[in-house]
């Protein structure tokens, strides 16, 4: 009964990516919360707002760029004939509209829900994505410091389990060789 109540190890990691980007989510909320605290001096409630709001604002800006701009800037590109950009740097166009964007869409909304001024809310728009970068790679090394060190200490990946090893029934499915056992 004890093999057949094995607790199947894999299922750690095969959401990882989900779980981190939830906890990155999370940091992010509460890094731009704290930016805009210390560098507008904007109440907790107002600076929760703008971390809240603002990401959701740039979703739709990056939504629109994917869906509508892209089609235009594509056909204007190929009837146009340009020498200047290809259509297989498009990628880049857009990346780089999206960052400006972002930026004004950040400096806007720190303005109208803090009431911040116009220079500190251009500073909050250009040092959070910042914090946030380091926030993002903080995160990542720890997480894959965490990952080497639990396979390395005797962690079963899916590769090392044997076919013949039992998992319970109750753990969710992680591959199809353990569907059937």
């Amino acid at each position: 009964m004890k093999d057949y109540l094995k607790y199947d190890d894999v299922k750690i990691f095969k959401y990882e990516n989900f779980y981190l980007s939830v906890i990155y989510t999370i940091g992010h909320i509460l890094v731009a919360m704290t930016c805009n605290r210390i560098i507008t001096g904007a109440s907790l409630d107002m600076a929760a707002a703008d971390a809240l709001i603002e990401p959701i604002i740039n979703g739709f800006w990056f939504y629109f760029l994917l869906v509508y701009l892209k089609k235009i800037f594509v056909h204007k590109i190929e009837s146009s004939n340009s020498v200047f950009i290809s259509v297989n740097q498009i990628g880049f166009l857009l990346a780089f509209l999206y960052t400006v964007g972002h930026i004004l869409i950040a400096m806007t909304c720190n303005r109208l829900l803090t009431g911040a001024s116009l220079n500190l809310a251009v500073i909050d728009a250009f040092i959070e994505p910042i914090v946030n970068g380091f926030w993002f790679y903080l995160l990542f090394e720890f997480f894959n410091k965490y990952k080497k060190k639990k396979i390395s200490s005797g962690f079963q990946t899916f590769s090392s389990i044997s076919k013949s090893s039992k998992v319970s029934r109750l753990a969710p499915l992680n591959n199809k060789i353990h569907s059937d056992l």
